[in-house]
């Protein structure tokens, strides 16, 4: 599935993961969670650069 604004949504995920990641260093009880979360984000952006279907 070609996404029009695919760049943009790939920058996005990616930014969504950094923003996570950050987190985790102020709620480092939560950094298990937030890495589930990062990891998530991380291969949505993959799948957006591949041209995958974004179904769930």
């Amino acid at each position: 599935m070609h996404l029009s604004n695919a760049r943009r949504w790939e920058k996005l995920c990616h930014q969504q993961a950094n923003i996570l990641q950050g987190l985790s260093q102020s709620f480092p009880e939560r950094a298990e969670a937030h890495q589930e979360l990062v990891n998530y984000w991380r291969a949505l952006a993959e799948r957006v650069r591949r041209g995958e279907s974004l179904k769930l």
